[in-house]
């Protein structure tokens, strides 16, 4: 029994290992001529710096993220963070930091709304919650690129019941050291290599082969691959590209998120200690240092996407010079527009997410799908980790 992933993603690199550990045969397809997806970095020439396509940060209650990591290796790879989550409102200079026992009677407050209100908004639960303007709002936004208002309630109390309401450790977040790449992509490469997994790049899925009810051969640009009897498949791809190939699956809104990276001029020296922070009533959200680079995230960005890209860094490095005190103009900057960079978090969204299994022997992975969890990078590690399970179980 051979399982044929197409994908090599997070979720595509996840399921790889996991069913090789299991003692299956594991061929991997790729379209593009790297792996890792949306989770990775690059060498970017306007900044000649490296960068990765959006922050991502974990936190520790990321179980299936750390359990990846060890078995891949590159646990270290991760800088902790303080348990805190510093916080700037760019309108009147106010600082605070949130932290989870400062946030105590806000988080039994949020932990018994969330609970008696399934199904409805994150918004319409917590809107009277203490800090939910200063707190809550930004953080449901980071962790659910959906507006507050239209963000599901039962899948961000999933979220806080692994992280937040655990306390200190579970909260304390990570940043990668040296980018996503080299924490997450380059090493499970080569943990697939060394488990016998075969990868193959530039091989872009055309055509899905089917025999009845079963997927018999998968048809790639100049090769055909046939499935057989016994073999199982994965598609580990976005929603959009697997529904073309499935036409069935439902159609997802996006929600788009917005970067900004910039080249400081200034020596490190003068620059702000924090590794990060939340920027309140700006129209950036989270501002990440690392070296000489300062990034900006603005989830739920669909009222920017349409926007220029000089438009958009001078509104952004406007709150970043605000927020660092800096007086002179970035050395260079790179905008990058993530159109579909996650599917809408809505209610009614949530209950269209496929189940892994969706014929005899061709299964779904990606943090679009049934995961109970957010599209982040628990829950793509996780689906690849579920629909590996779910083959394994076939055999």
């Amino acid at each position: 029994m051979t399982l044929h992933i197409v994908g090599a993603g997070l979720s595509g690199l996840s399921c790889a290992l996991a069913a090789a550990d299991a003692g299956l045969p594991v061929v991997l397809y790729e379209a593009a001529g790297h792996a890792g997806g949306r989770c990775r970095s690059w060498l970017e020439p306007k900044l000649d710096r490296l960068i990765d396509n959006g922050t991502h940060m974990v936190v520790g209650g990321n179980k299936t993220v750390f359990a990846f990591l060890r078995r891949i290796g590159s646990t270290d790879r991760l800088a902790p963070c303080p348990a805190t989550f510093p916080m700037l409102d760019l309108k009147n200079g106010r600082r605070w930091s949130a932290t989870p026992l400062r946030l105590l009677p806000s988080l039994l407050s949020a932990s018994w709304r969330l609970r008696q209100h399934e199904g409805k908004t994150v918004g319409e639960c917590l809107s009277g919650v203490g800090h939910y303007a200063d707190f809550w709002d930004p953080l449901t936004l980071a962790i659910m690129n959906t507006p507050t208002q239209q963000t599901s309630a039962t899948v961000f109390r999933r979220v806080l019941a692994r992280t937040l309401w655990r306390g200190q450790a579970a909260s304390r977040p990570f940043l990668a050291r040296h980018g996503l790449s080299n924490t997450f992509v380059e090493p499970a490469l080569k943990a697939s290599s060394e488990a016998g997994i075969s990868v193959h790049l530039h091989h872009s899925l055309r055509h899905l082969q089917w025999d009845g009810q079963k997927i018999s051969g998968l048809v790639f640009d100049g090769l055909q691959v046939p499935v057989g009897k016994t073999d199982s498949v994965v598609l580990a791809l976005p929603w959009a590209v697997a529904r073309s190939h499935l036409p069935d699956l439902p159609i997802f809104p996006d929600s788009p998120i917005v970067n900004a990276h910039f080249r400081l001029s200034v020596p490190p020296s003068q620059r702000a200690p924090e590794s990060f922070l939340g920027l309140l009533n700006a129209t950036g959200q989270w501002l990440f240092l690392r070296d000489d680079v300062v990034s900006v995230t603005v989830s739920a960005a669909a009222h920017l996407v349409e926007r220029s890209v000089d438009e958009l860094a001078a509104v952004l490095w406007s709150d970043v010079s605000k927020a660092m005190g800096l007086k002179d103009f970035p050395a260079a900057s790179r905008i990058i527009k993530e159109k579909r960079a996650t599917i809408f978090h809505s209610p009614a969204m949530e209950d269209l997410r496929p189940r892994p299994q969706i014929a005899a022997n061709l299964f779904l992975a990606g943090d679009w799908t049934a995961t109970g969890l957010p599209c982040t990078i628990e829950g793509a590690l996780w689906s690849g980790q579920e629909a590996a399970r779910q083959v394994v179980s076939r055999q």
